[in-house]
């Protein structure tokens, strides 16, 4: 079902040249930016930059586990693995699909959502071993990639739309028109946030149908 959705809330973004990721950990929206190869903490309430980490080789989304922020990288899109504390790189995981255009990445206590671009799939794996669990086929060129509670949603850049798979059909039931371009999203228990590429802003949106689901935040996973 197409439908348009207005921003209910913008912040723009103070020397962000090109927003790709995004993650929200239960207190701040952390964004990453691939000119400056940069991660940063938003505390959304006041749009104040809290943390800025350096990261070479900001490539596409950005998501939390086990307490660390793990940011697609490179050229091959490799999934590095930093404390958020220190800034120090702690491990490095590959590419579940090699050579594929991985683009969309989310950690939950189901499991790690990678989304592809080219393939046009959603995976959801195992977080031991990223073994594959399931494949969610959508409609779409995947940019990011969020969950709640019932839906897996992701962003389409050229499209300018973000779409909603429900999980327990298996199928993608809507599709969002949005202001600007999105590309990393994320749930915040309440709205969908994006990054808008376009303004160089963060955005937040309210889902009819989704609202009262709820991101699981970083301390479940594990």
């Amino acid at each position: 079902m197409p439908y348009a959705a207005g921003s209910v809330r913008d912040i723009p973004v103070r020397g962000g040249l090109k927003l790709c990721g995004l993650t929200w950990t239960g207190q701040y929206l952390w964004y990453s930016e691939a000119v400056q190869n940069q991660i940063a903490a938003m505390d959304p309430r006041t749009g104040e930059v809290v943390r800025r980490i350096p990261c070479p080789g900001v490539r596409t989304d950005l998501t939390t586990l086990g307490g660390s922020l793990v940011q697609v990288v490179g050229e091959r899109r490799t999934l590095r693995v930093i404390d958020p504390e220190s800034g120090d790189v702690v491990g490095e995981l590959p590419n579940p699909r090699p050579g594929r255009q991985l683009c969309g990445l989310e950690a939950t206590s189901q499991g790690v959502w990678t989304g592809y671009e080219d393939l046009q799939v959603v995976d959801l794996r195992s977080v031991e071993d990223l073994r594959l669990i399931a494949s969610y086929p959508v409609h779409r060129p995947v940019a990011g990639v969020t969950v709640s509670d019932d839906y897996l949603a992701y962003a389409d850049y050229r499209g300018c739309s973000i779409n909603l798979v429900d999980l327990n059909q298996g199928r993608e039931v809507a599709s969002i028109t949005v202001n600007g371009s999105p590309t990393g999203i994320a749930w915040d228990g309440q709205l969908i946030w994006y990054c808008d590429h376009a303004t160089l802003q963060l955005r937040a949106i309210e889902v009819p149908g989704i609202t009262g689901g709820r991101q699981t935040d970083d301390d479940d996973r594990r």
